[in-house]
């Protein structure tokens, strides 16, 4: 009996310190004695708590990224990055990294200096290259919907960081396209064994140009509108705007440099690159996005129930509905779509006329300099006060004087014509870039520039899509079938899509001087 009494003492020992133990692991205190457990209730608990740290760490840096990219309620995240940026750099950093992203992000407009390569290297007709052409722009323009709202919700860091990602994939999808159906040395001018593009190909090159566009789209109105909101209101406001149109403007420059540099066989890879790196930069360099409107608009009242009727209705999106809007649409993209005909076309007007190689990559880095140029004046003379719809038709009838000089053109002088109507349709759709985002924000605030933009920037690709069609079918009717079958010879080329593409940019500035001088409707 003593025997049984001591071995249950003993037991009950040995389970009470059990107990304990137990209970110091559930409470997080360390197992000194992991033996006096269950071996396999041991090793399950430490298993468990394991997976448990692990899945909480996994979360703290998921959420710590996703605070760093996402914008914040108030503006304290963003008055400490401001900070940490200035003392890191010893200067706001935002102005420089936007003119960066501006510079990488208006690389369609180089399109017209490496289109005649392509076309000869993929064997490919004036109307595909068309078509590659309107996918860039259209890739670019009609996502800007897409690209604003990403911009409103989510801020400037997530759209860099999907601008990174897409832009590099398709740009190293066309890389691989295009280096995939050529047997020669395609820096060479010979083209002669050059291959046949399957369908697949095809496909995969058209959707890496209207990704291309749109990725690039991202890039920019992060850019433009962390910069439209920085300096709103200040005396500088145009002027910075300008400059960092001007870095879009002026990438056709860098395009063309860089594809006389490495031609095409690394032309697209390098660009691939280039845009990743940027817009890396600019997803940490740029303040985090600080929310506006309707959760401010909670936050002041206290809860949703409490917020007042007319401030959340006035914060909804309400532009769309208004004519002026709408005739401000029309307009834009008349006189815009003019200037991608331009710009898209060059290289073939050149060779239609029969210029040299040499001019049209001269005309490349014109159009570059003066849609520039025109970017950066325009900001200087709109912080003057000069009314913004003034300068707007001021625009819309240089554009218009400079293809009515082409259209009136004779052989002997189409060169020389050329260069003028390159110059001034460059500098008047450098220019329209800048006016439209003063105007916007002046007309209907800025609380919804990005959909606001991102609806305005349809009209050029819509309209550029019908002007470099009918240029491509009227240019394909003009072509002598006993002379060559791809290529048109004469100043006829072009005539009519000259004397079309001036009539609509006439249209667009009959159309401003009937919207007049619209009053503001936001307050």
């Amino acid at each position: 009996m003593a025997a049984d009494g001591e071995e249950r003492d003993g037991r009950e020992s040995r389970y009470a310190t059990a107990d304990r133990y137990k209970q110091q692991l559930h409470e997080g205190s360390p197992l000194l004695h992991p033996s006096l457990l269950t071996p396999r209730s041991a090793l399950l608990r430490g298993r468990q708590r394991q997976r448990q740290s692990q899945r909480q760490r996994r979360r703290s840096s998921v959420k710590n990224l996703l605070r760093h990219f996402s914008a914040v309620e108030d503006s304290e995240d963003e008055e400490d990055h401001i900070a940490f940026t200035t003392s890191l750099f010893g200067f706001d950093p935002t102005l420089f990294i936007s003119v960066a992203l501006g510079l990488v992000s208006g690389t369609l407009y180089g399109f017209g200096r490496y289109s005649r390569d392509v076309k000869d290297v993929l064997n490919l007709s004036q109307t595909q290259v068309s078509a590659l052409g309107i996918l860039l722009d259209t890739g670019n323009y009609i996502g800007h919907p897409v690209t604003g709202y990403v911009y409103d919700v989510h801020g400037p860091r997530i759209s860099c960081v999907a601008a990174a990602g897409i832009v590099f994939g398709s740009y190293a999808c066309i890389h691989l396209v295009v280096n995939d159906n050529t047997n020669t040395n395609i820096d060479d001018d010979d083209s002669s064994d050059a291959g046949t593009l399957t369908s697949v190909h095809w496909l995969l090159l058209a959707l890496g140009f209207t990704l291309v566009g749109f990725g690039s789209g991202l890039g920019y109105i992060a850019a433009l509108g962390t910069t439209a909101k920085k300096f709103s209101g200040t005396e500088q406001s145009g002027r910075a705007v300008g400059f960092v149109a001007a870095g879009y403007g002026l990438s056709s420059t860098l395009v063309g440099i860089t594809y006389d540099v490495c031609g095409l066989r690394w032309f697209f890879l390098l660009w691939a690159v280039l845009v990743a790196i940027v817009n890396c930069l600019g997803a940490f360099l740029f303040p985090p996005a600080r929310r506006s409107g309707y959760i401010e608009i909670i936050e002041e009242n206290g809860a949703i129930a409490g917020a007042n009727t007319e401030d959340i209705e006035s914060y909804r999106w309400t532009t769309w509905r208004k004519c002026s809007f709408w005739m401000i649409f029309y307009s834009f993209a008349c006189v815009a779509g003019c200037g991608l005909f331009v710009i898209n076309n060059v290289s073939t007007m050149v060779e239609s006329i029969g210029g040299e190689d040499s001019l049209a990559g001269a005309l490349v880095y014109l159009l570059s300099v003066c849609s520039c140029g025109g970017r950066i004046v325009i900001g200087v003379v709109a912080d003057t006060g000069i009314a913004k719809l003034t300068l707007f038709r001021t625009a819309a009838l240089i554009m218009a004087i400079s293809l009515l000089l082409s259209a009136a053109g004779s052989p002997s002088s189409s060169q020389a014509l050329l260069v003028a109507t390159v110059a001034l349709a460059a500098s008047s759709y450098g220019a329209l870039w800048v006016i439209i985002v003063g105007l916007l924000s002046d007309m209907y605030g800025k609380d919804h520039f990005g959909k606001d933009y991102g609806v305005i920037a349809l009209g050029p690709a819509l309209s550029g899509m019908v002007f470099n069609s009918y240029s491509a079918w009227v240019y394909e009717a003009n072509i002598d079938d006993a002379d060559d079958l791809s290529v048109c010879i004469g100043i006829s080329c072009y005539r009519k899509s000259f004397l079309m593409t001036a009539l609509a940019a006439m249209t667009g500035l009959l159309l401003l001087f009937v919207i007049g001088h619209a009053k503001p409707d936001h307050q």
